[in-house]
């Protein structure tokens, strides 16, 4: 018999799957010899998933002795693979974080998740990669039927799926074919647990914006991981005065709006008790592409290039009083903005005129890696002698 394998992210919809897998027996077509049930953690999960997870699921998974495989990221690097945090028939504890965390990234690169066109690159990363890694590993290239939570109206995830289908991979969506909405299968875990299945996601997801009040809710409860998701937009924001945690707003004012004292509070205190440096922030932008001709629109940004160098670290107070230095050496002028970030523009890119390059200091919360590409350093010589050659 081939096996099972079920994407159990934690949430309404895969805890529904699963749920009723195991005690409604007529819903499925193998046996649980086969099953393996797989979770990948992204390490910064809101506390109340695990929760619900260990106070409910894990019982049920001991009593029918199914296989729990939880994984994790290896590192930050596709060399490092994954790391397994547990594997077992009764499993007893949420192993909720490996040896890599997302956070790891993001706070080192200095960004928030990525939200352009909806994509989710880091679930793929922290959740899509080491599961599929695994399954390379210890499947043997052997068919296998792979169960995923996608419930009735969510029909354009599952036609993406797709694109994933492979000789040895055939995909099941059970909730779809029980024509099963989400509200179905909170109902379903409601009534089976006697309680409201939280969400699963980090507690800097980009997408929580989609219900502000359950949000605030949770990080009315959960103050540390709220803070932790303002300390990263925070950094971010240090490097990209744009790169707000939401696509519709910043999540300090987000906090501020919700009256979440305690959090501003703590995000405070974290960033007066931390490190605090000053960075040289770079960005080429690159002119856009035709994607016909494959000729370059001078006049249309395409992708940008960022380097990140670490000039000085020390008490914000210190960084502030190099930068004012450094602005004046540069003659810039420097400015605070509405996030209390102090930067000085060395250099203003060209808009509209492309290639075009950016220069500023900027003083934030100090751990961001030094970074840039290995061509970088040569393109912003040439890039800048032209554009100092075209001004004279």
């Amino acid at each position: 018999m081939a096996k099972v394998v079920v994407s159990l992210g934690m949430g309404v919809d895969s805890v529904g799957v699963l749920t009723r897998f195991l005690l409604e027996p007529e819903t499925r077509d193998f046996d649980l010899d086969d099953l393996i049930v797989m979770t990948s953690m992204t390490g910064d999960e809101f506390s109340e998933t695990a929760e619900h997870m260990e106070r409910f699921v894990l019982p049920l998974m001991r009593r029918f002795s199914v296989r729990y495989v939880q994984l994790s990221r290896g590192g930050q690097l596709a060399a490092s693979r994954y790391a397994v945090l547990d594997d077992s028939r009764q499993p007893r504890r949420m192993r909720m974080a490996g040896p890599w965390r997302l956070r790891d990234e993001q706070l080192g690169n200095g960004t928030v998740p990525q939200f352009a066109s909806n994509r989710r690159t880091c679930s793929i990363k922290s959740k899509g990669e080491p599961l599929d890694w695994w399954k390379q590993d210890n499947l043997d290239g052997q068919p296998y039927q792979h169960v995923l939570g996608f419930s009735a109206e969510e029909g354009d995830r599952i036609l993406k799926d797709s694109v994933y289908a492979s000789s040895s991979r055939l995909a099941r969506f059970p909730l779809a074919e029980w024509g099963w909405t989400r509200a179905d299968t909170r109902g379903y875990l409601h009534e089976v647990f006697s309680t409201a299945w939280p969400r699963s996601c980090c507690v800097y997801c980009p997408f929580a914006l989609s219900d502000p009040e359950y949000l605030a809710g949770r990080w009315r409860r959960e103050p540390e991981g709220a803070a932790l998701a303002l300390l990263m937009e925070r950094r971010s924001l240090a490097l990209n005065h744009r790169a707000t945690l939401f696509s519709r707003g910043s999540a300090l004012q987000f906090a501020i709006d919700h009256r979440l004292d305690h959090v501003l509070a703590l995000t405070e205190e974290m960033l007066h008790g931390g490190p605090w440096a000053l960075y040289d922030v770079r960005r080429i932008y690159h002119p856009a592409t035709d994607k016909q001709t494959r000729r370059h629109i001078a006049t249309k940004k395409g992708a940008a290039w960022r380097s990140v160098t670490t000039l000085a670290e020390g008490t914000r107070d210190q960084m502030a009083g190099e930068l004012h230095r450094l602005a004046r050496s540069h003659r810039a002028e420097p400015r605070t903005d509405e996030f209390a970030i102090t930067r000085a523009r060395i250099r203003a890119p060209d808009v509209g005129r492309y290639p075009a390059t950016e220069q500023f200091l900027s003083v934030g919360p100090a751990g961001v890696h030094d970074k840039q590409r290995k061509s970088f350093a040569g393109l912003w010589t040439r890039l800048v002698d032209q554009t100092s050659l075209f001004a004279a």
